[in-house]
C-alpha cells in the first residue's frame, strides 16, 4: 500500500448535521464559500429505517430529559 501524496488545492471544510430524520453535509472552501451540499432524508431514501417513535414519547419514558 502506497502512502498518499502531498495535498494539492485549497483547503475544504466539511460540516455535518445529523437529526432524527436527516443527515445534512455542507462543504465550504477557505473563504467560506459553499462548494457543495448533500442531504439524505431517511424516511424518503431509506424507508426500511423509518422513525417510529416521536421525541415526546421517548422523553415521557425518560426521567432525565430536559
Amino acid at each position: 500500500m502506497m502512502a498518499p501524496g502531498p495535498k494539492t488545492g485549497p483547503a475544504l471544510f466539511l460540516g455535518l448535521k445529523l437529526t432524527i430524520d436527516q443527515l445534512h453535509a455542507s462543504i465550504m472552501d477557505e473563504s467560506l464559500e459553499l462548494v457543495g451540499v448533500e442531504c439524505v432524508d431517511f424516511d424518503m431514501e431509506l424507508p426500511e429505517y423509518q422513525y417510529v417513535l416521536s421525541w415526546h414519547m421517548f422523553c415521557s419514558s425518560m426521567s432525565h430529559c430536559l
